[in-house]
């Protein structure tokens, strides 16, 4: 996704090795065959029934299969669950109380890959980019019945912000930033998904109400971070909040689900980075897709499929 003029409003022992494996001397058959013969001694022992005609006791059973570990013979690998990676807290630096984003929730956070070659004056070292969320939650302000606009969508988010923190991955520090340009409206439950150096910010709930469906792009190729607002024609998914979007291939932004205000929505949606003038495209996938969802995940993998997951059906009283 390129950020210009036209985008912008204002811009994976051989066994023949040296030939066929030789049989083995007669003395390695005899080695060979004793721990065979012993193994069916124990079971036999393991099989055969106790005083009484009672089944082997758990003693023998154990006996068995402990039997060609013994001997030194492979086991079959034990099957279950494996244990859980572990994980540490991380003391990031926080210089200054503003430089920390603060408890909150509805927010995004996005990996950037690094800029420029490290080792020089122009190296960026990779980050994550937080942006938005709110730090209070007003709850359902809309009365009964079904919202009729989007500035009356049931839930409404206080304390929304527009804020960008962004954390460096080398110097576990974080920093408040503040890019040139016009920002997003204050929101949060909105979605956000690299694209190169980009952090592609679309929907949400703010104060108001549903915020607008434009796409606003975080340019972090520069020092000095920039806002832009991208033009796309034609109809879009939509103002939503609680949907997903990741980028698929590399190239193409795809937008599933969410909430429109009036219940949550199973509609998929695609825009193509690499085609101008850029324009959303509802597809029509087919098999059976799943049902309504929203405040799912999105993961994107093998560059060709998207995968999501959540839960479903309306939260909205």
């Amino acid at each position: 996704m390129d950020v210009d003029s036209s985008m912008v409003s204002e811009t994976d022992h051989d066994q023949n090795h040296h030939g066929a494996m030789q049989s083995p001397a007669p003395m390695e058959r005899e080695q060979q065959q004793q721990p065979q013969q012993q193994n069916q001694q124990v079971e036999n022992q393991a099989s055969t029934p106790g005083p009484g005609g009672s089944p082997p006791s758990s003693a023998q059973q154990q006996a068995a299969a402990a039997a060609p570990a013994a001997q030194g013979q492979p086991q079959a690998p034990v099957a279950g669950p494996r244990c859980a990676p572990t994980y540490s807290v991380v003391n990031a630096i926080i210089e200054k109380k503003e430089d920390g984003p603060g408890p909150r929730c509805g927010h995004t956070l996005t990996a950037v890959a690094a800029v420029g070659e490290e080792g020089t004056p122009s190296y960026i070292g990779p980050r994550l980019i937080l942006f938005g969320g709110a730090t209070a939650l007003e709850g359902n302000s809309a009365s009964a019945g079904t919202p009729s606009s989007a500035a009356s969508a049931g839930i409404r988010l206080a304390g929304a912000t527009a804020d960008v923190h962004c954390y460096d991955v080398l110097t576990n520090k974080w920093s408040r930033i503040t890019p040139f340009g016009e920002p997003p409206t204050p929101r949060a439950a909105h979605v956000a998904t690299a694209v190169g150096t980009m952090v592609v910010i679309q929907g949400g709930i703010g104060p108001a109400g549903l915020s607008a469906e434009d796409l606003h792009v975080l340019d972090l190729t520069q020092q000095r971070p920039r806002w832009h607002r991208v033009v796309v024609q034609g109809p879009g998914p939509g103002p939503r909040y609680g949907h997903v979007m990741a980028l698929v291939g590399q190239r193409y932004l795809m937008e599933i689900g969410g909430n429109d205000g009036k219940r949550p929505l199973a509609d998929v949606w695609a825009l193509d980075t690499a085609a101008k003038p850029y324009e959303w495209r509802k597809l029509e996938p087919e098999g059976e897709g799943p049902p309504p969802c929203m405040y799912t995940l999105s993961l994107s993998f093998l560059l060709t499929h998207t995968h999501r997951s959540g839960f479903c059906g309306p939260i909205l009283g």
